[in-house]
């Protein structure tokens, strides 16, 4: 019997402009551990950075080549960032970067607002002191961050201490409730970071609510922690505004 020729292998030329990559992510395999955590945390990097612009496609077979992973672990990892409102899965149809919806953001502050303002009473009123000192090195990290001007890893640890404070309150349906918005709004959050004065406005904010946490202050850090929310969501919806505003007619 003779066994028949190998299928030639299909080539699809992307264009570089449909999704530009930077050089240091346009080869670079994903490790084995957690690679559905890690596919999830690199996509919605280059989402919230802005190297995948809103509208900007995501052809599955360049992403697989990109991180030398296969289909199964890419699809579910959409499947993620799809139900974080940042991509838009379309039946039979290459997934796209979803646009900001500055109504939709606009309504979401005003909630975080107040669930800012429960996780902060609730977090300052159970914390240990183990708790307060971790926070305090985190603090820390962020200020020397804002120092060296490093926005990026400022940003990331800047979400990982509202995640800390959030998750301190012990309340498991807050802390759902406040992710899946925390989610909604995570692109939109990092614009106001890249505002020069918002940047070092928000940091002495952060100074002042981990005063108030030292001294077990809890009405004092839950007003701060919610005006801090308050003031962010107001900044990134100024710099929304710009944006559209900045953008041709007819784009």
């Amino acid at each position: 019997m003779t066994t028949p020729a190998p299928r030639p292998r299909l080539k699809t030329r992307f264009k570089p402009a449909r999704l530009k990559l930077s050089s240091d992510q346009s080869t670079r395999p994903l490790a084995r551990l957690s690679l559905h955590d890690q596919l999830v945390a690199k996509v919605r990097e280059m989402i919230v950075d802005g190297e995948l612009a809103a509208g900007a496609p995501l052809p599955e077979r360049m992403l697989c080549e990109t991180f030398g992973v296969s289909r199964t672990p890419l699809r579910e990892a959409f499947k993620i960032l799809a139900a974080e409102g940042l991509i838009e899965l379309r039946p039979h149809r290459t997934p796209v970067v979803t646009p900001i919806d500055i109504s939709e953001i606009a309504e979401i502050f005003d909630v975080m607002v107040s669930l800012d303002a429960a996780a902060g009473r609730a977090a300052a009123a159970r914390a240990t002191a183990d708790d307060i000192a971790r926070l305090d090195v985190m603090h820390a990290e962020l200020v020397a961050l804002h120092g060296a001007a490093e926005r990026g890893a400022y940003f990331r640890l800047n979400q990982q201490i509202h995640t800390e404070i959030t998750t301190l309150a012990g309340n498991g349906v807050l802390l759902n409730i406040w992710s899946t918005l925390h989610a909604s709004v995570f692109r939109a959050r990092a614009v106001a970071n890249y505002d020069a004065s918002r940047w070092d406005e928000s940091l002495r904010e952060h100074e002042a609510f981990m005063a108030l946490l030292r001294a077990r202050d809890a009405q004092g850090f839950a007003q701060a922690l919610s005006e801090h929310t308050r003031k962010t969501g107001d900044s990134v919806l100024r710099m929304l505004d710009q944006t559209q505003l900045n953008q041709p007619t007819g784009a």
